[in-house]
């Protein structure tokens, strides 16, 4: 049903103006669909950050 992708991207279509955007994932099992919405893990940090440059 794909509910979670659509929210994710209306959130992230708000904070389009930020710099940076960052979550931390509760579960690792969720880390690959941050990545599909272009998170990274940066510095082996807990956080996942987006860049909008």
């Amino acid at each position: 049903m794909h509910i979670g992708y659509e929210l994710m991207t209306r959130i992230m279509e708000k904070y389009k103006d930020f710099l940076y955007v960052k979550i931390m994932p509760s579960d690792p099992k969720t880390i690959p669909f941050y990545e599909k919405l272009g998170f990274r893990i940066y510095d082996n940090y807990t956080a996942m950050e987006k860049k909008n440059l």
